[in-house]
C-alpha cells in the first residue's frame, strides 16, 4: 500500500518537471527561429536583385520587379497533455500517458513595388548595371520631386526658414505674379530648379526636395557593370557565392565582389521605398487627412 502511494506521488512530480522543462525549450526554440528568420532577410534581398539582374542581362528592355519585406512573424506553439490508463485488476495498475506536439511558423510580409516612378528608377539602375549609360530624364526627376515634397517632415528649422523666405520676398516683390515668376517653390512645375536659379530664390522646402533628388541622381550615377558574371548554367563556377537566373540566363557574384553586390542591393532598396504609402487617418473630430499624400 505504501509503495502504491509512493508511485502515485512520483508520477505527478515527474510530469510537472517535464512541463517546466518543455516551457524552457519552447522559449529557446523561439529565440533560435527568430534569429534564423532574421538571417534569411539578406538572402532574400540579394536573390531578388540577382534575378532581376539576370532578367536585364537577358533583355535590357524588361520591366523590373521588386517586393518590399515589411514585417516578420515567428511563432512556436507547444501542446502537452497527459493522463493515465487504470487497470482495476486485480492487481491494480496505472499506466501514465503523455501526448505532445509542436507547431512552428515563420513568415515574412511583403508588398510589391507598383509605383511607376519607383519602377522607372529601378529600371535605370538595372540598365546601368548591365552596361547601359542611362540616367533618368528631367520629367521623371521633377515628378519624383513633387512626390517627395509631401513626405518632408516639418521641423523648426524648415518652418523658420520658410517664414523668413516668404517675408523677404513679400518685401521685394511688388505683387504675386512677380513673386511667382521670380522664385521656385514646391508648387512650381519644375520643383528641382536648374543651377542658374539662385539659392535665395528657392524656397527652403524646394531646396530640401532638390537635395534629395540630387542624392538619388548621384547614387544612380555610381551604378555600373563589371562586378558579376553572366552566362549559361554550365558557365557558373562552383566558387560562385551568389547566383541568380532568368530563363536560361544566369548571373553570379564571387565572394570577393560581395561588397559591390551589397552596395547595389542597398541602392535598389532605397529606390524601392522612395514614395511612402498613403495612409488615411481619422482625427477625433472625424476629419480625414493623409500623411504622405501623393497629391500636388
Amino acid at each position: 500500500m505504501d509503495e502504491t502511494r509512493m508511485g502515485r506521488g512520483i508520477i505527478p512530480m515527474w510530469f510537472l518537471a517535464l512541463v517546466v522543462t518543455a516551457t524552457g525549450c519552447t522559449a529557446t526554440r523561439l529565440q533560435h527561429r527568430t534569429a534564423h528568420l532574421g538571417a534569411t532577410l539578406p538572402e532574400l534581398q540579394y536573390q531578388q536583385v540577382l534575378d532581376n539582374l539576370a532578367q536585364f542581362a537577358d533583355n535590357p528592355g524588361a520591366m523590373p520587379w521588386h517586393v518590399n519585406i515589411r514585417e516578420g512573424t515567428t511563432q512556436v506553439t507547444d501542446s502537452l497533455s497527459g493522463g493515465g490508463a487504470v487497470d482495476l485488476g486485480p492487481p491494480t495498475n496505472w499506466l501514465p500517458q503523455l501526448f505532445g506536439s509542436r507547431t512552428a511558423v515563420a513568415q515574412w510580409g511583403m508588398s510589391p513595388v507598383i509605383d511607376p516612378i519607383e519602377l522607372k528608377l529601378l529600371r535605370v539602375a538595372y540598365r546601368r548595371a548591365v552596361g547601359m549609360d542611362e540616367m533618368p530624364d528631367d520629367d521623371t526627376m521633377q515628378d519624383l520631386g513633387h512626390e517627395l515634397k509631401a513626405q518632408v517632415a516639418s521641423n523648426p528649422d524648415l518652418s523658420n526658414e520658410s517664414t523668413l523666405f516668404y517675408e523677404y520676398h513679400a518685401k521685394t516683390s511688388a505683387n504675386y505674379p512677380t513673386f511667382e515668376s521670380s522664385v521656385v517653390t514646391t508648387n512650381s512645375e519644375s520643383v528641382v530648379a536648374p543651377p542658374e536659379v539662385l539659392r535665395r530664390d528657392r524656397s527652403p522646402l524646394a531646396r530640401d526636395v532638390a537635395r534629395q533628388v540630387k542624392i538619388i541622381e548621384r547614387e544612380l550615377g555610381q551604378v555600373g557593370p563589371g562586378w558579376y558574371g553572366v552566362g549559361r548554367k554550365c558557365d557558373v563556377p562552383r566558387t560562385a557565392a551568389f547566383v541568380g537566373r532568368h530563363g536560361k540566363t544566369w548571373v553570379w557574384v564571387d565572394s570577393r565582389r560581395q561588397d559591390d553586390l551589397t552596395r547595389f542591393t542597398l541602392t535598389v532598396l532605397k529606390l524601392s521605398t522612395l514614395i511612402k504609402e498613403q495612409q488615411t487617418l481619422v482625427s477625433p473630430g472625424q476629419v480625414k487627412f493623409s500623411p504622405g499624400d501623393r497629391g500636388g
